[in-house]
């Protein structure tokens, strides 16, 4: 006669199995992305600030560079340390993923250097109800100019608040897309709120970058993308106030 065993676990240890056999089905499940994402992702992080700004490259990665040896990484730190001014004089809590000429690689210990920026970014915006990432953008054709903005594919948040940002970067800046432009693969737009990234301008494009050089149009700028998040945040906080209380982050 064949015997029936049953093995009986302590209760801590039995759902200690359990939360790591569902970290195993989510990676098999999402195995196209990296592995310290969903370690990440899967972390809790406790909500810190009402906006994450993150100002893209920085310390040994310039990001893009026009002629005469000018770095994205300056041009996006500046509106972005300009935004936090005003949206704390509004009243909100504003993050930075950082705040002079450095990366951000430190706050993760393992992969590339490259790798460790991305994901200490993504770990600050899920510190966030609302993030965004200012980048300034390059080709080799010199004639392409003017402001993209990305968003999460798939995401309703995401796409209203792209749009919105659209709409505001419009009134400074050319539009290179006329709609936001939707994206998978952007590591920033995977985090839990809703995040958009913005190219602001082309630093292979010699009029974007003469603005780009003009403080005036930097604060303007900041102006813009700033009243954007705040038309977000209104809209978002009048939808909930409808619906019921709810989580801000991409559905």
């Amino acid at each position: 006669m064949s015997r029936l065993y049953i093995l009986i676990l302590p209760k801590g240890v039995g759902w200690c199995i359990l939360a790591a056999l569902g970290v195993v089905i989510l990676l098999a499940l999402y195995h196209n992305y990296p592995l310290g994402l969903h370690a990440l992702s899967l972390l809790h992080q406790e909500i810190v600030y009402d906006v994450m700004l993150d100002a893209g490259h920085g310390g040994i990665d310039p990001g893009a560079i026009g002629a005469g040896e000018l770095y994205e990484k300056d041009y996006v730190l500046d509106i972005v340390l300009q935004m936090a001014a005003i949206l704390e004089s509004r009243g909100l809590k504003v993050g930075l993923t950082r705040d002079s000429d450095r990366d951000v690689s430190h706050l993760v210990s393992e992969g590339t250097r490259h790798r460790r920026d991305l994901l200490g970014r993504f770990k600050l915006m899920n510190q966030a109800q609302v993030g965004m990432s200012v980048h300034a953008n390059a080709a080799k054709d010199s004639s392409e100019a003017g402001a993209i903005v990305f968003f999460m594919k798939d995401s309703y948040l995401g796409e209203r608040y792209a749009q919105l940002v659209l709409e505001e970067l419009a009134k400074v800046q050319v539009l290179n897309e006329r709609a936001p432009i939707p994206r998978s693969t952007l590591l920033l737009l995977k985090a839990r709120p809703p995040v958009v990234l913005v190219e602001v301008g082309f630093m292979s494009n010699p009029a974007d970058l003469a603005k780009l050089g003009d403080p005036q149009f930097r604060s303007a700028l900041a102006q813009r993308l700033s009243q954007a998040i705040l038309h977000f945040w209104e809209w978002r906080h009048a939808e909930q106030s409808e619906l019921g209380p709810q989580p801000l982050q991409q559905p």
